[in-house]
């Protein structure tokens, strides 16, 4: 199964060795250093980029070296990039300044865009369709609902994290998102209330999208899996 956003570098190397035999990991990078660590993965799907939260610490010459490094490494995704309205808006403007080269870097190399966008929900998906860019995903979605059918038609996914089984909001949308934009991913190993989150807990995510569409479990796993292959051409 595909964990499609889930911070490899933060792992020791024997936990992630376990789940790269179980699981097609896709590594999202948060800056320069973890970028480089993450372009070195063998066995996963590698996204280069700079985290909203770290354009604030990025030193002159960041942004060019990691768009020097998706093109020399020839990486397939472009994250953990995107916009950020809720946790650190005061760097808003120059968030948008790093999105908008990552984007120009996706339309350009025909990268798909694993995106963060916490409260820039409707931002994000603006920017993405004025930079013409084919394959994104919106993971762990808690936006307006009324947006998911704009992401639909523009041909994005979202993804669903571990947090539905307690995020009233995850599971509004789990519900009603059209099933085949809905991928699956960890966020790990990033904590949250209490849960330290992980691939296998994508299994806890599968059991609740069971219940929420009222599928059987093997249904589910293979719309999601279905929609991860056609997202990644693998």
């Amino acid at each position: 199964m595909f964990d499609n956003h889930v911070h490899c570098h933060e792992f020791p190397r024997e936990e992630l060795e376990g789940y790269t035999r179980e699981w097609t990991l896709v590594c999202v990078s948060d800056d320069l250093a973890t970028s480089k660590r993450t372009a070195e993965l063998r066995g996963a799907v590698r996204c280069v980029g700079i985290h909203p939260w770290q354009v604030d610490k990025a030193e002159p010459g960041d942004l060019e070296a990691v768009v020097r490094l998706a093109e020399k490494a020839e990486v397939p995704c472009v994250g953990e990039v995107g916009l950020d309205r809720r946790f650190v808006p005061q760097t808003f403007d120059k968030q948008r300044e790093f999105f908008r080269a990552f984007l120009r870097l996706a339309r350009e190399l025909d990268l798909v865009v694993n995106v963060h966008a916490p409260d820039a929900w409707a931002d994000v998906v603006e920017e993405l369709r004025r930079a013409d860019v084919d394959r994104a995903l919106i993971h762990w979605y808690t936006g307006p609902l009324d947006l998911l059918e704009t992401i639909r038609d523009l041909g994005y996914y979202i993804s669903i994290n571990p947090a539905v089984v307690i995020q009233k909001k995850h599971q509004e949308v789990a519900k009603v998102a059209d099933r085949r934009i809905v991928l699956l991913e960890s966020d790990g190993p990033y904590e949250y209330r209490g849960m330290r989150l992980a691939p296998p807990l994508i299994n806890k995510t599968v059991e609740k999208l069971a219940e929420l569409w009222e599928s059987p479990r093997d249904q589910v796993v293979e719309t999601v899996e279905s929609n991860a292959r056609r997202l990644w051409r693998l």
